[in-house]
């Protein structure tokens, strides 16, 4: 199943990131990566996995 996480979704209104995949440990990977390098910011798997969605 295609999961998908978004940095609107996660609070930050002001960025477009989006990231689908059926992969969650993708997932995971680009947005601790983009939370580090875009927002200055470390998240943890549980985080990520809390507001990932089912599309």
């Amino acid at each position: 199943m295609v999961k998908e996480v978004s940095c609107i979704n996660a609070g930050f209104e002001d960025c477009a990131f989006l990231i689908r995949s059926e992969n969650e440990d993708e997932i995971v990977e680009f947005v601790r990566r983009h939370a580090e390098r875009v927002h200055d910011t470390s998240t943890s798997r549980d985080h990520i996995e809390k507001i990932m969605v089912d599309v």
